[in-house]
């Protein structure tokens, strides 16, 4: 039986799949909307545009805005435009970073710049921000998507570069880095719940609760996204596993274990992350270390107070389907393996 968010009763959603099972229509029309704002009439262009576009992914932001702007009573198509916006932002943030961390696989398929070089790359993704200029020109110049947008994005430029000059600071506090990602991710993914909440209500106390949840799910999703680089393999994550450690990147788990190690482990943690280590005992080093002080149940804790945070702030919102699926959602990305 195919479930649908117009129907009064309250659904338990027990994965990820039911979720998108709701919205399944939606999904669809944002996938049109992708396909249809990034096509060139240039074949070459077009080819490169649709390889990263079409490279699948959880499109975790848009069903973001969907459910958003549903929880808020909304159920026009303007939430199908929103969400193809965030999806490109992404997207392109994403052939950029590619470019940056030197990286040969994302999603399961090769990388832009793996297959036709960084030159190519680099310009796609300018193209997908030049494509999202072009959408959001044709909305109304009081939208308040623009500013949101707008702010977003240069968050998101910020956190990269401050990222890119803590790079190789093994002192970086958790404090920083967590500054650091709640511009890098957390500020894509609130901006998604906002979005959404924009098109269904004026109340500024529903826009800041569905603001709330989407920085506290941001910050989740990337404590765990960190910590899968290091637990999950290669086939499942879709691209290379421990891709962190070999770019000597500090990240949540890294820096959790460097606090409550002891100094000869620290010393020797801090000797992992230089790029001339052999790769084999680095790998054997942080597995060994990451059991010894139990980092990966710490960093699944700290990530599901995260989520908890977000689903206490949809208590005011009724019992809905819509409410239910963001929840669920929540969940899911402390509990997600890819």
């Amino acid at each position: 039986m195919t479930l649908t968010l117009k129907t009064k009763n309250y659904y338990i959603m027990s994965n990820f799949d039911q979720i998108v099972e709701l919205i399944a229509d939606d999904l669809s029309a944002i996938e049109a909307k992708l396909t249809e704002h990034t096509a060139s009439e240039y074949t070459f262009v077009d080819m490169a545009v649709q390889h990263v576009v079409e490279g699948g992914g959880k499109r975790l932001r848009p069903i973001l805005v969907v459910l958003s702007a549903k929880v808020c009573d909304y159920e026009g198509s303007d939430a199908h435009t929103l969400a193809a916006v965030v999806e490109l932002i992404h997207v392109a943030s994403l052939v950029h970073d590619d470019v940056l961390d030197e990286a040969a696989i994302r999603r399961g398929r090769e990388t832009l710049q793996t297959k036709w070089g960084n030159k190519v790359a680099v310009l796609v993704g300018d193209y997908l921000h030049a494509r999202v200029l072009s959408m959001l020109v044709a909305r109304r110049s009081d939208d308040p998507a623009m500013a949101i947008l707008a702010d977003t994005t240069q968050a998101m430029c910020e956190g990269e570069v401050i990222h890119a000059y803590k790079s190789g600071d093994f002192d970086i506090s958790e404090d920083e880095y967590l500054k650091i990602i709640s511009f890098k991710t957390g500020k894509l993914i609130a901006a998604s719940c906002t979005l959404g909440a924009h098109l269904g209500t004026t109340e500024a106390q529903q826009i800041e609760a569905l603001t709330v949840y989407g920085q506290q799910i941001g910050t989740a999703f990337q404590i765990v996204d960190d910590l899968l680089d290091f637990t999950e393999d290669s086939d499942k994550l879709g691209k290379d596993a421990f891709g962190d450690l070999r770019e000597g990147k500090l990240t949540f788990p890294i820096i959790y274990a460097r606090t409550v190690c002891n100094d000869s482990e620290k010393q020797m943690l801090e000797k992992m992350l230089h790029p001339d280590t052999d790769e084999t005992e680095a790998i054997a080093f942080v597995e060994s270390l990451f059991q010894s002080y139990g980092v990966e149940p710490h960093c699944l804790k700290v990530a599901q107070g995260y989520a908890d945070r977000a689903k206490a702030a949809l208590a005011i919102f009724p019992e809905t389907p819509a409410r239910t699926a963001l929840s669920e959602l929540a969940d899911y990305v402390v509990s997600r393996e890819s």
